[in-house]
């Protein structure tokens, strides 16, 4: 059965190291692209869409924080760990915060956390095609 969402669907999550930055990939399935919000963050927090604060599972000594506006989680939970460790130079793990799609007053987006355990001095968030990804590059 194939996966169904009102948007584009976030399929998986994977990461890599490379000279001088790690990359984490989110792959999307078909659909228009989302746009994605980045934040970097020294704190764990965050809030769920209802207010409630929340913490990172994974600790680290940074976090980045995205938001795929557009984009939804389709069967991603049941098809991809919530929490994932990666234990790269940089990025420790990718974590599933939650999903707007379905609550009432809400844009549709998938939002997610990345701990981070390495001085970051900058990183960069781009989409791609042929197959559609968001890709977030994290240098050293």
């Amino acid at each position: 059965m194939a996966e169904v969402c009102d948007h584009i669907c976030v399929d998986g999550v994977r990461a890599a190291t490379h000279t001088g930055y790690d990359r984490v990939v989110f792959d999307l399935g078909e659909g228009p692209l989302p746009t994605v919000e980045a934040t970097h963050s020294t704190s764990s927090g965050y809030d769920t869409p209802g207010g409630e604060p929340r913490n990172l599972v994974i600790p680290g000594s940074s976090y980045l924080f995205l938001s795929l506006k557009g984009a939804g989680d389709g069967d991603f939970l049941t098809t991809n760990p919530g929490v994932e460790s990666f234990n790269l130079p940089t990025v420790k793990a990718s974590q599933f915060l939650f999903d707007t799609d379905a609550i009432l007053g809400f844009s549709p987006a998938i939002d997610f956390g990345i701990t981070l355990d390495s001085p970051v001095s900058r990183y960069k968030v781009f989409t791609l095609t042929q197959p559609n990804r968001v890709v977030v590059d994290i240098y050293r």
